[in-house]
């Protein structure tokens, strides 16, 4: 492990929080559009899927790929990185990023990979450090 790469208990953190910021995002959304389209009036458990899915990928594409990080990151003082520069990642690698997380059961390869790295770090050839 680098001095700068981020723990196994930070990224978890990370995880928690960025999830909790989903969910709230999720029920503001789901309430507002109950106000305005009737499909949304009556609990839908497909709704509540596409709404989830439409912004757990748009949370962590449009933070990652403007700021380099999610609110989760901010709170904990890190950054998604490229992996070799440890500079700002490019948009193509936000976006592999993004979508590898949506493999199923992507986070449990930080279990079993070399440097405790999740699918989405791998495949996007991306890293977490803390932010200097």
């Amino acid at each position: 492990m680098r001095k700068y790469d981020v723990k196994i208990i930070i990224r978890f953190c990370n995880f928690l929080l960025d999830m909790f910021a989903i969910s709230f995002l999720t029920i503001i959304t789901i309430l507002i559009l109950k106000g305005f389209l009737q499909s949304f009036q009556d609990y839908s458990l497909r709704n509540n899927r596409i709404i989830t899915f439409i912004l757990y990928f748009l949370y962590y594409f449009i933070f990652e790929s403007s700021l380099s990080t999610t609110l989760g990151k901010l709170i904990t003082k890190t950054k998604v990185v490229d992996q070799i520069s440890l500079s700002k990642p490019s948009l193509l690698k936000i976006i592999l990023r993004t979508l590898c997380r949506f493999i199923p059961f992507e986070g449990i390869a930080i279990f079993f990979s070399e440097k405790n790295r999740p699918l989405h770090d791998i495949i996007s050839r991306t890293t977490v450090i803390y932010n200097c």
